[in-house]
């Protein structure tokens, strides 16, 4: 590697890695995580002392039933068995709950303080005792009884190609859950290293360091240095990342809201997530370069913004298709979309894990990417040269289209 490079891509990174805004931009997140996630695990952990206690009245075969059904009604059945007693135990708030069984009607009496209690499970309980009581009465048998009460199960499964089938509403949720996230973390690291990357040019060319840095290096050097030591910055950023993600599956590993997400996206394998994580590193290439090609027209940070903003709503129009995919995913639109540089990174990957893509497909798209990194990159070179040194009054998206034109 030319030396003028290496020392460029070094301070580059450097610089922007010791910042104070650079570990506010990654912990942020962390710290935001840990939070809600202590938040959630404090409330799953007391969930455990709030089974609402119910004291049954009446049919005491109706009462044997629920004592022996505590745990999927999750109630706590009370010992109490005189409804005089009940009623003041639910008045001094020492039980949630009255059921109160009489023939064929039952009436459940709470007070405002009361712990949530499952009353569809307490009718769905109720309404096969009586089933079965009819049934009895009708002079069916055990079999006939227990045919007639057993409820209808309807079981969503999604076919795949493989000959494999899945959890029809454990995919359909892990299928969402991966186009936000995919969608988000693109569309936030994106913005974040692009406003980096601009800033940083903005602030040498209105600081007219950038004289005293050319005549060290070359253009192409100064090009080439800034956008790999900002795409290492972002690198490192997801490494954080994936090690906090490690540690904090560890110590929640048998927290039962994480074995529940961890169902759900069962799907997702091993080799999907590097996919993805590629994908998402050569999306931020490609937008780094398209960014470092528009930044290079500003003349000072008040067009920061200004230059930003297009490589925003660029990354914004990804997201938004991840959305309308997922609910039409064999639209011809959306298929062709799907393999578009600066769009495919919040696209082609959900397509792939809902098995709407095969992997050559996925591959494929993986690849024309990265080409245009690589094409884009040569070709934004020569217009950063150009500009690096120009200070115009002309609108920046005017002079890009002109310098385009020039080109050709």
């Amino acid at each position: 590697m030319n030396n003028g490079l290496a020392i460029v891509i070094k301070q580059t990174y450097r610089t922007h890695f010791k910042s104070r805004g650079y570990w506010l931009l990654v912990l942020s997140p962390i710290i935001f995580a840990v939070v809600i996630g202590g938040i959630i695990f404090g409330i799953t952990q007391m969930q455990g002392n709030t089974t609402p206690t119910v004291a049954v009245i009446g049919n005491p075969q109706v009462r044997k039933v629920f004592k022996a059904d505590e745990k999927s009604l999750d109630i706590k059945v009370s010992k109490i068995t005189d409804s005089k007693a009940a009623n003041k135990a639910l008045t001094a708030t020492d039980i949630d709950g009255v059921l109160t069984i009489d023939a064929d009607n039952a009436t459940l009496t709470t007070q405002p303080k009361s712990n949530t209690i499952n009353k569809e499970a307490i009718v769905s309980v109720l309404g096969n005792l009586s089933r079965s009581q009819k049934a009895s009465e009708y002079g069916l048998t055990t079999e006939q009884t227990q045919a007639l009460i057993k409820p209808f199960n309807l079981k969503s499964v999604v076919q795949q190609t493989n000959s494999q089938s899945t959890d029809g509403d454990n995919s359909d949720m892990a299928n969402y859950g991966i186009a936000v996230a995919i969608g988000i973390v693109t569309t936030m690291i994106v913005m974040w290293y692009a406003s980096m990357i601009a800033t940083e040019i903005a602030n040498e060319k209105s600081s007219r360091i950038m004289e005293t840095l050319l005549a060290a290096t070359s253009a192409s050097i100064q090009y080439f240095g800034k956008m790999i030591g900002i795409f290492a910055l972002a690198v490192t950023h997801l490494i954080i990342y994936i090690i906090a993600g490690t540690i904090g599956y560890f110590f929640l590993q048998n927290n039962a809201l994480l074995s529940g997400i961890k169902q759900t996206f069962s799907n997702v394998t091993i080799g999907f997530a590097i996919y993805a994580v590629l994908f998402i590193l050569v999306a931020v290439a490609l937008y780094l370069v398209l960014t470092a090609m528009i930044a290079s027209l500003i003349n000072d940070n008040a067009q920061v913004q200004q230059a930003v903003q297009p490589i925003t709503i660029l990354a914004m129009i990804g997201y938004m298709f991840s959305f309308v995919m997922t609910n039409m995913p064999n639209n011809i639109v959306i298929k062709v979309v799907s393999y578009v540089p600066f769009i495919s990174q919040s696209m082609m990957p959900v397509r792939l894990v809902t098995k709407v893509e095969t992997w050559p497909a996925a591959i494929v798209a993986l690849i024309i990417s990265l080409v245009s990194v690589i094409a884009l990159a040569w070709f934004g070179k020569r217009i950063y040269a150009k500009n690096v040194l120009s200070y115009s009054d002309d609108k920046i998206m005017s002079q890009l289209i002109k310098n385009i034109k020039d080109r050709h």
